[in-house]
């Protein structure tokens, strides 16, 4: 029964990111068996003490009510008979099914809580934020459960390979995991039950997606019930996907700012961060992609550091600090502080937390591995100035680290209001220094002596992405990602600051489009914009003659050059000539000292 006053979740955007991932556990490797090993005399005392209990469950019950109060007690017999719950409770089976728990950034709402939650105590847990409303509970939430668990009558549920009843339940409880993952910012994966009178199964959700077991008869074997709930009862973190490199303290149950530590790869010698506070000051909502997560840290000297978290592909190329190592000493881009890469570990890469993936119609799972990188603080994004210098230094000096970076064959390939930021706080930054490149997630290797080529990566912020990277989405012939492309992104990260607070105007309704889902609806939008001729007349009285000048140039600058990469080009759908496209390159370097120096003109006069 769903208690009184509670929301119905919306499932949209967790069936969105999950529907292409999901998976069902080959039982054939016997995952599920490899889950939990259990020592005989634990599971003989356990199976003694919830047999009777076991065998009084009802055979065909119409309604969880008629049974759900025996199944919870035969949970609770597992946790206390089998050392998990301890003197101090630090593990407790507790019936939810009654209660109210808020979601992550939900002010308004409230929603039903699971059927069950194994309750933890210290460590990584903590009771749950104190609420507005008096309907939810303030002892047990997402951010003390080490799992939660369904209860379900055997009709309410399905055996069927990926049937809609199946995938219904797997994203309802896609989204108390989604919660975990978010009230708990050092988990690695999530693993839940959901019950029948008879039957067992578990779903893992990770950063590639879920992976389901088939049911398993516990009345048959109760090894297997037992097993998993002692499992994800454990005290040791690890057990239930926490990753402890990462400690809170703990006062009156709630987390106190604790360390984060990196490992050396060569020496093993754990390096210590201090975190500023409790929780991560970027944390993503989604469970799968890359689960970034930001924390403000110190090292033991005292330096504000920004410590991040993420997982990576392969396909994607290398992780963010090969490309932070090559940026070493380069003026304008983020540096790198620490790094560390867990590929090839246990807790690293979420291949060793599955089995091998059933041949089905969705294929295998995409692996992830996870890095650690800890950089520098610097100053507030470039949305945040104040006045036209501030804006216009902080744009100058990016630009120019671009191409610095450049140099040293890095591409960013992701210029976004987000990636641009002022420089060091507290600090008068020189110059070179006053904006700063950060966030290489997406750069890719550029070396210009191999020549363009073509190619299916399309990354960034649909935002800022160029024309000729929205229109070659689905394009047979679309050119890689080029500096051309990411210069176009800067004009636009300018043209949403110098028209972004004032968009009731043409300009601003076409603006509007750029950030479209459909990849054409922006590039038309895009290009409109670009063909169309900018007067100073056309930009806001807020900003100062010498500014407009430099927007109507830039305005011309670009459009000519992302129109003389596109004669090269075309449609994208028969072959274009790459000697052009190399011809056109050899001009990188007039290319970016031209858009550098119409807004230096400006600033000199300041």
């Amino acid at each position: 029964m769903r208690p009184a006053g509670s929301s119905n979740p919306d499932l949209s955007g967790i069936i969105d990111e999950l529907k292409h991932r999901i998976q069902e556990s080959n039982s054939t490797f016997g995952w599920e068996n490899s889950l939990y090993p259990l020592h005989s005399k634990v599971r003989a005392r356990v199976r003694a003490a919830i047999s009777g209990e076991l065998s009084n469950l009802p055979v065909d019950p119409t309604s969880t009510d008629e049974f759900r109060d025996q199944l919870v007690s035969i949970l609770q017999t597992i946790v206390r008979v089998s050392g998990r719950q301890g003197k101090e409770h630090r593990r407790q089976v507790v019936d939810t099914h009654e209660l109210c728990f808020e979601h992550h950034g939900v002010t308004d709402k409230f929603y039903a809580a699971p059927d069950v939650v194994i309750k933890a105590k210290d460590g990584s847990f903590e009771l749950p934020n104190k609420s507005w409303n008096p309907e939810v509970d303030q002892t047990v939430g997402y951010s003390n459960a080490a799992t939660v668990i369904a209860i379900k009558t055997w009709r309410s549920t399905s055996t069927r390979r990926y049937s809609p009843v199946l995938l219904n339940e797997i994203y309802e409880m896609g989204l108390h995991a989604r919660e975990i993952f978010l009230a708990q910012p050092n988990r690695l994966f999530v693993r839940v039950l959901v019950l029948t009178p008879f039957e067992v199964r578990i779903i893992q959700y990770d950063r590639a997606g879920a992976l389901y077991s088939r049911f398993f008869d516990y009345r048959r074997d109760p090894d297997i019930l037992i097993r998993l709930v002692v499992g994800l009862a454990s005290a040791r973190e690890q057990d239930i996907g926490l990753d402890t490199s990462i400690l809170w303290g703990t006062r009156n149950g709630r987390k106190i700012p604790g360390i984060i530590m990196t490992k050396d790869a060569y020496t093993g010698e754990w390096r210590l961060y201090r975190m500023h506070s409790v929780a991560p000051f970027m944390n993503y909502s989604g469970i799968c992609d890359r689960g970034t997560r930001m924390w403000h840290v110190s090292d033991w000297e005292g330096r504000a550091l920004v410590l991040k978290d993420a997982w990576s592909t392969v396909h994607m190329g290398p992780p963010e600090y090969v490309y932070l190592k090559q940026a070493r000493g380069v003026k304008g881009v983020q540096q790198l502080v620490d790094y560390e890469d867990r590929t090839g570990l246990s807790n690293g890469e979420i291949r060793f937390n599955r089995p091998r993936p059933t041949a089905d119609y969705l294929g295998a799972f995409t692996n992830k591995s996870f890095q650690r990188v800890v950089t520098l603080l610097y100053g507030a994004p470039i949305r945040c100035f104040t006045d036209e210098t501030m804006l216009l230094e902080a744009m100058h000096d990016a630009v120019w680290a671009h191409w610095e970076l450049l140099k040293k064959g890095v591409l960013h390939c992701d210029i976004s209001t987000g990636n641009i930021l002022f420089g060091q706080p507290g600090t008068t930054p020189g110059l070179g220094l006053r904006g700063i490149l950060i966030d290489l997630d997406y750069a890719v290797e550029y070396d210009h002596t191999a020549g363009p080529f073509m190619s299916r990566r399309a990354v960034g912020t649909a935002f800022y992405q160029s024309i000729i990277l929205l229109r070659g989405v689905f394009a047979r012939y679309k050119p890689a990602h080029d500096y051309i492309d990411d210069l176009e992104s800067f004009y636009y990260v300018l043209v949403d600051l110098i028209f972004g607070r004032f968009r009731k105007t043409d300009i601003g309704d076409c603006m509007n489009q750029w950030g479209s889902d459909d990849p054409a609806w922006s590039a038309s939008a895009k290009e409109w914009f670009l063909r169309r001729p900018l007067k100073e007349a056309d930009i806001p009285n807020f900003w100062s003659g010498e500014c407009k000048k430099m927007m109507v140039a830039l305005h011309k600058f670009v459009g000519d050059l992302v129109m003389a990469k596109k004669a090269i080009v075309g449609n994208m759908e028969a072959q274009w000539s790459l000697n052009a496209m190399a011809a056109l390159h050899e001009k990188r370097l007039e290319h970016y000292c031209k858009f550098s120096r119409k807004i230096f003109e400006v600033i000199r006069t300041y």
